[in-house]
């Protein structure tokens, strides 16, 4: 069938876990017809959370796109996780949408999850509605959360729905602008003229103090479009009261994909158009057991075909025929369609040279000389690794591409092979996100790891200045070996790695034997001397020796000069180094100083800066810490902080690692270390 309709509306929904954002998508695509059953979560029929490890969690933990054809429009309703460690699929929702909803309970009120929330939505650049669920809470009414909201997000928020309660439970909703006793409708009709162009309504508006119903169908979608106009509604997704009514608001109301001007090319805003050749972004990608790998995409220009080739924009990569082309609905149920256009969200199958985050289009424009992929989110940096070592040997070979699989589907998961510490380590947000993919990687690929946690990947180098000297001399008949360096070593400059110094002079030690020395010297800080930790930092001068014309070679200068060195470096003041990790820290003001106190007495931590934000309800910490003591941080700060805080970390450099300390890892690593 063709897909050419061009009244999309892609609408996101995001909020904290629990708030009912996953039963919402599911009521509105049974209103919206996408679906003849309601689905539901307690029940694992949910259209989102199809997943095993989000049935047995009764958690989303990946985005989920449900299309459905109601009215006027193509609705694609984008659920994605609450969970913050999962923030990536947030970003990659708000990305595809036009339009992001972000759903809150009236028993939680505004938490510092939804603040996150409405930054992303801030920062992606999207228009935004509200949509309060459990609104029979007696602790924090409909009204109290209105005036909560409006304090957190400015008075935009307006009420578009009103709940009807009867004993305490939610029966009906009702409008704002047909209830002329309501406070709030004038509100909501100066909101809605603020983001007014037409001159011509303004003027009437001016006059009247009123709206007709075609103005307010007219200028809604425009008033939400400039974020003049926060709408605050209200459902019970789980008995279905409202989502009529909320879907019913949603189609007068939320703006199209030629009215949200939310992509950008090289920083620049840039408009969509079914014009011209077509061009789409990959927001995800997800591993089909029978159509292999499968994009989705947002379509920003033109059309695509069914049968088109596709290919990669600003990377080096070759034309690919899809496999496929559907409209997503819901979990692993897709429906081919022939033609998709600017605006839609829709699935590329057999696409195996595209990636999270690619802008794509048709072979002779991508290729074009000067073609510029679209900006897409930047994704948070992992915080927390575990090293991996599979249970059966069998699995060493699938064990690789396993994990390029996952990680194809999650950009904030990351896979390495350690060469200093020649482990296979993972990396995610938190434990519980590493828990998932395990998980998966047992479920889906019938591999079984256990994990620890990695080993501190070390430096070493020297505070002081020593020298000596080694004479290697094997003699066992016919050609012997012979050698004799003299080294001095000494700090160098930070980050200048290790600099090497000939400074023979006399022909003590022959020109083409010094090469060997040097060779000898690199080998060694390679390996490490305290804890086969690598050597950096550190100035190494030749400055004399001694050879034979007849047994001296390469091999022998190259291990004189090596054991020279270790002698010199261990008279020389050595010491260990320690990574070390800025931290940037979002901690909600009254647990503050159970951070301060954390970071300073339990991890070595040093504050060096910090400020306010959110009129001070939220402090942000930015702190030095040693990675060692960071293992624990991310589960240690969420019981601290009672989940509400949240951080980010980077490398910051090297650091001496303190006298008691370093006995404690030399202990560890089973060597002595002489400190004469």
């Amino acid at each position: 069938m063709s897909h050419p309709s061009p009244r999309h509306r892609n609408v996101v929904f995001i909020g904290h876990p629990g708030a009912g954002k996953t039963t919402l998508v599911d009521a509105l695509a049974f209103a919206a017809g996408a679906t003849e059953r309601k689905g539901s979560v307690g029940d694992r029929t949910s259209l989102c959370d199809t997943e095993p490890e989000e049935q047995e969690k009764q958690h989303t933990l990946q985005l989920a796109v449900v299309h459905a054809r109601h009215g006027d429009f193509d609705w694609n309703f984008v659920d994605t996780p609450g969970y913050p460690e999962f923030e990536g699929e947030t970003r990659a929702g708000l990305f595809a949408a036009d339009m992001a909803i972000a759903v809150v309970s009236c028993a939680s009120g505004v938490t510092t999850n939804l603040r996150r929330k409405v930054a992303e939505i801030h920062a992606a650049g999207r228009p935004m509605a509200i949509v309060a669920t459990h609104c029979e809470d007696e602790n924090r009414p409909f009204a109290q959360l209105v005036e909560e909201l409006r304090a957190a997000f400015g008075e935009t928020c307006v009420p578009g729905l009103l709940p009807d309660l009867d004993g305490g439970r939610l029966v009906g909703v009702h409008r704002v602008i047909g209830d002329d006793q309501s406070p709030w409708r004038q509100r909501l009709m100066d909101r809605v003229i603020d983001g007014c162009e037409d001159e011509a309504t303004v003027e009437r508006y001016l006059e009247s103090q009123t709206l007709t119903e075609d103005e307010l169908r007219a200028h809604y979608p425009s008033a939400i479009a400039a974020r003049t106009l926060v709408p605050v509604l209200c459902a019970n997704p789980e008995t279905g009261v409202g989502v009529d009514e909320l879907l019913a608001f949603l189609e007068r109301a939320a703006p199209g994909p030629m009215t949200v001007r939310g992509y950008t090319r090289g920083g620049e805003s840039m408009d969509l158009s079914t014009d011209g050749e077509p061009e789409g972004v990959v927001f995800g990608v997800r591993n089909d057991q029978h159509l292999g790998k499968v994009c989705l995409a947002r379509l920003l220009h033109g059309r695509l075909a069914a049968q088109s080739s596709v290919q990669a924009v600003g990377r080096d990569a070759r034309p690919e025929k899809l496999g496929g082309l559907f409209v997503l609905m819901g979990g692993k149920n897709r429906e081919a369609v022939t033609e998709a256009e600017a605006g839609s969200i829709v699935a590329l199958a057999k696409v195996e040279g595209l990636e999270v985050g690619d802008t794509f289009g048709s072979p002779v424009a991508a290729s074009a000389k000067g073609a510029v992929p679209v900006d897409f989110p930047t994704m948070s940096e992992p915080l927390v690794s575990h090293a991996i070592e599979l249970v059966n040997r069998a699995d060493e070979q699938k064990i690789g591409p396993a994990l390029v699989k996952l990680a194809s589907e999650d950009p904030t998961f990351r896979h390495r092979h350690d060469s200093l510490t020649h482990e296979l380590v993972v990396s995610g947000m938190s434990e519980l996100h590493l828990d998932i993919l395990e998980s998966r990687l047992k479920r889906r690929f019938g591999i079984e790891i256990t994990t620890r946690p990695p080993r501190i990947a070390y430096r070493e180098t020297v505070r002081g200045e020593a020298q000596a000297s080694h004479r290697h001399k094997k003699q066992s008949g016919g050609r012997g070996q012979f050698g004799e360096c003299h080294l001095r070593v000494r700090p160098a400059a930070e980050g200048s790695g290790i600099v090497f110094h000939d400074k023979v002079v006399g022909g003590a030690i022959p020109k083409n034997l010094i090469p060997a020395v040097e060779k000898g010297v690199r080998e060694i800080c390679s390996q490490g001397i305290l804890t086969h930790a690598q050597v950096i930092d550190v100035e190494v001068e030749l400055f004399d020796g001694k050879f034979h014309a007849v047994d001296s070679d390469e091999m022998s200068f190259k291990m004189a000069g090596a054991r020279a060195f270790r002698e010199a470096f261990s008279k020389a003041k050595p010491t260990l180094l320690e990574p070390l990790m800025e931290l940037e820290i979002h901690v909600p003001a009254e647990h503050a100083g159970a951070v301060f106190s954390d970071l300073t007495s339990h991890r070595r931590g040093h504050v060096v800066d910090q400020s306010s934000e959110g009129d001070g309800a939220v402090t942000i910490v930015i702190a030095h810490a040693p990675l060692a003591l960071l293992g624990t941080y991310n589960r240690d700060l969420r019981s601290m902080t009672a989940g509400a805080a949240t951080w980010s970390m980077k490398a910051h450099g090297y650091a001496s690692v303190p006298a008691a300390e370093q006995a404690k890892v030399l202990a560890e690593s089973g060597k002595k270390h002489d400190d004469d």
